[in-house]
Order: C-alpha cells, then sequence, then structure tokens
C-alpha cells in the first residue's frame, strides 16, 4: 500500500510542477523554483503578481489582484491550504513567511461603513481598501488567521492561530486572539 502513496506523491508533485511551468509566465514576475499547487486553485490579476523565487503555494490557493491591485511575495515563502490573499492596493509579503491553512490575507472589502453601501448588497458595493498590508521578513502566521488592511506586521513576527489582526505588530511580537493582542515580546 505505500507504493500507491509514493506513486500520488511523485503524480502530485510532477503535476504542479508542470501547471506552474504553464502559468508562471502571466505573473509580473515568478522566481526561480517557486512551485504552486495545480489542485483548487484559483488565480486572478496575476500581471499584478510577483512570486519570489523557492516559495511553495499548497492546494486551495485564492491568489487575486482586483482593480489593479499589486501583490508581491518574497524568496522561500511556503504557504499552507487554502490560503487567500486577495489585493484591491498592495500586499507586500517579505521572504522566509510560513502560515499555516485557512490563512486570509486582504487589503479590502466590499464597500465602506455608510448607510449608503450598507443599504446595497455586498456583491453590489464597490470594493475598497483602507490600506496597503505589509508583512516582513520571517514571519510565522498560524492556522486560521485574518490579516485586514492597512496592518503591517513586523520581522519575526508570530500571529498565533485563529487571529484576527487589525492593528500593527511590532518586530519579534508574539499576538494572538480576536482582535490580535500582544502575548510576548522578544
Amino acid at each position: 500500500m505505500n507504493w500507491v502513496l509514493s506513486l500520488q506523491s511523485y503524480y502530485h508533485r510532477f503535476m504542479n510542477h508542470a501547471f506552474t511551468a504553464v502559468v508562471k509566465g502571466g505573473f509580473k514576475s515568478f522566481g526561480k523554483r517557486a512551485i504552486l499547487s495545480h489542485r483548487y486553485l484559483e488565480l486572478r490579476g496575476i500581471g499584478n503578481i510577483s512570486i519570489g523565487s523557492m516559495t511553495y503555494m499548497a492546494e486551495g490557493l485564492y491568489l487575486c489582484s482586483w482593480q489593479g491591485g499589486e501583490i508581491s511575495i518574497g524568496d522561500s515563502c511556503s504557504f499552507g491550504a487554502y490560503n487567500h490573499i486577495t489585493s484591491s492596493n498592495k500586499i507586500h509579503i517579505g521572504n522566509g513567511l510560513l502560515t499555516g491553512k485557512w490563512v486570509t490575507i486582504t487589503d479590502n472589502s466590499h464597500g465602506l461603513s455608510t448607510m449608503a453601501d450598507m443599504a446595497k448588497r455586498p456583491l453590489e458595493r464597490n470594493i475598497v481598501s483602507k490600506g496597503e498590508v505589509n508583512i516582513g521578513d520571517n514571519v510565522w502566521i498560524g492556522d486560521k488567521v485574518t490579516i485586514l488592511p492597512g496592518v503591517h506586521i513586523g520581522d519575526g513576527a508570530v500571529i498565533g492561530a485563529n487571529a484576527v489582526v487589525v492593528k500593527d505588530v511590532r518586530p519579534y511580537t508574539v499576538v494572538g486572539g480576536n482582535p490580535a493582542k500582544i502575548i510576548k515580546e522578544i
């Protein structure tokens, strides 16, 4: 039975490399030895997205640029399954990032908190950004974290599982909770 699992692993690795070879030319830039999983993937506006070298993005990735939003991802990053990264402004992710599964990083939302917008169905509202997202080098983001617009996360920070990050996180700080609060500073 182990040979079946090994064969499946080789098949998926082969398919990931083949898929990456087909789509990488559409990106603004695509680093050497970067790999996108071929399974359950949604890509939009990839001409505005840069991916660094040796970066891996697991299955279920939702990577979207709306209205010319920019996404830049550094070298040696590893994204867990079912991550959702969407920009209508700018998202910058440094080198060496590690995420868990089901992470959302967004710089936008559907509409403003005004009566005129709130009276509309969410899909009828304009996509708006309340600020860029900037994530430093060597950041670890746990499972099911949500990072909201306008947030800057410093180098070496750790974001605990299930956290909702609504404010800046200083370098080498551990945060967690909803909303995320400081647990430890190093």
